[in-house]
């Protein structure tokens, strides 16, 4: 499952163009990311996708072109970031109720096919997919974040304050509480902190990196004050100290990634944006204990994944994840995300060949699998490095973006960890 010695002209660079090639011609919908492709089957002969997590994956879209068109300043890029940042803001509006982010959003006369709760939007024009978690805000806050720093001009810059201003308040005004269109709480949006001291002290993060991107955005003293006030007054920096839970990674769901690249969107802003030597001592403390383990379990340190590995370099001075992190993206196989004839496709339209064939050394036992050993998935940063799945039924007739690879890629360019060459 990666590049052979047929493959020697796919570079880091190449591989980004491949799947961003992919990401504009079958992924995105107006800049809105789209997660799980499903390909035509008996009962539609349309494409659709599934959709549970495209405001959490457009969020991440739009910081990784922005970080992108801070490397290359090529105007295209910047145009890619700006239109995730309208979609954003769809994603942000289009509930009609002020704040209410939505998980996604679908022209209403599009064939579709998706579970979760839908509802129409108020100009008849699109669903709209409810039922919103802190996660998703999660994402959106980092998008947000990067593209007012990097790539929004006067305009954009205003509305992804007002944006970013509607979430926070919504979720302050409700208790700490993401409250649907329904008038009921979500599943997943609950900050308050019985919840975060007791159950989940990663939400401590997330409430908190949201507050501190609206204080980034709108210069509002509201927002420096909110901030403050959970950060040291109800002791969330404290909390979010715990905010990985520990496990045996050695067993099967002894470890939940997918939590993991959320807390990589929260310390990323948050260490880049802290300037208070006290709160930055709490982030810098979860972060490394995320990264270096606690007791006798480790932490993602071994795991040789670029978003925590050039995190660590940069704000732990650890950088011997580094080459283990720039691996990964070098055997990152295009057949995790495409079937053959698309990579096929591909190689004729670009100019490379593929194989298949694995190029990085077999896991010893108890240690993780290297990416191109790991069966398919949605993001192979969310996957249990550990273990691969028990079948592929899961994903039968799925197909997925490479959203995961450009996040590593163009995070490494653009904190200098990786070279064009």
């Amino acid at each position: 499952m990666c590049m052979g010695a047929l493959a020697q002209d796919l570079t880091l660079l190449k591989k980004a163009e491949v799947f961003q090639r992919d990401m504009e011609a079958r992924f995105l919908l107006d800049g809105q990311a789209l997660c799980k492709l499903k390909s035509p089957h008996g009962r539609t002969a349309e494409t659709t996708y599934n959709m549970p997590d495209n405001a959490y994956m457009t969020g991440i879209y739009a910081g990784t072109q922005s970080m992108r068109y801070a490397v290359t300043q090529d105007p295209a890029v910047k145009m890619a970031a700006q239109q995730s940042i309208r979609a954003l803001h769809l994603l942000c509006t289009i509930s009609g109720k002020p704040g209410l982010l939505a998980r996604a959003a679908w022209p209403k006369n599009k064939p579709w096919e998706d579970d979760g709760q839908w509802h129409d939007s108020v100009d008849g024009k699109y669903i709209w997919r409810g039922d919103v978690s802190s996660d998703q805000v999660a994402g959106v806050m980092f998008g947000f974040s990067l593209a007012y720093e990097l790539a929004a001009d006067d305009s954009e810059k205003k509305q992804i304050a007002e944006d970013v201003a509607a979430l926070v308040d919504h979720i302050l005004e409700h208790g700490l509480r993401i409250v649907d269109v329904t008038g009921k709480p979500t599943r997943f949006g609950n900050y308050t902190k019985l919840y975060v001291s007791l159950i989940e002290p990663m939400n401590a993060l997330y409430l908190l990196q949201a507050i501190k991107v609206a204080s980034q955005v709108t210069g509002s003293e509201k927002y420096a004050e909110a901030y403050r006030k959970y950060a040291v007054e109800e002791g969330y920096g404290e909390i979010s100290e715990r905010s990985r839970p520990m496990g045996d990674p050695t067993k099967r769901h002894g470890v939940n990634h997918s939590d993991d690249v959320l807390l990589f969107l929260a310390y990323s802003r948050l260490l880049h944006l802290e300037q208070d030597e006290q709160l930055r001592d709490h982030y810098l403390a979860g972060f490394k204990r995320m990264w270096a383990g606690e007791g006798k379990y480790p932490g993602v340190k071994p795991e040789a994944n670029p978003l925590h590995a050039f995190l660590a370099a940069k704000y732990l001075g650890d950088d011997s994840g580094v080459s283990g992190a720039v691996d990964s993206l070098r055997w990152f196989p295009l057949d995790m995300k495409m079937r053959p004839e698309v990579v096929g496709k591909y190689e004729s339209e670009m100019g490379f060949r593929f194989d298949g064939t694995a190029r990085s050394p077999e896991a010893q036992q108890g240690q993780p699998i290297p990416v191109d050993r790991r069966d398919r998935s949605w993001s192979a940063w969310v996957m249990d490095p550990y273990h691969n799945y028990e079948d592929d039924k899961k994903f039968r007739g799925l197909e997925f973006n490479g959203h995961d690879y450009l996040l590593g890629y163009w995070l490494g360019r653009y904190l200098g960890y990786v070279s064009q060459e």
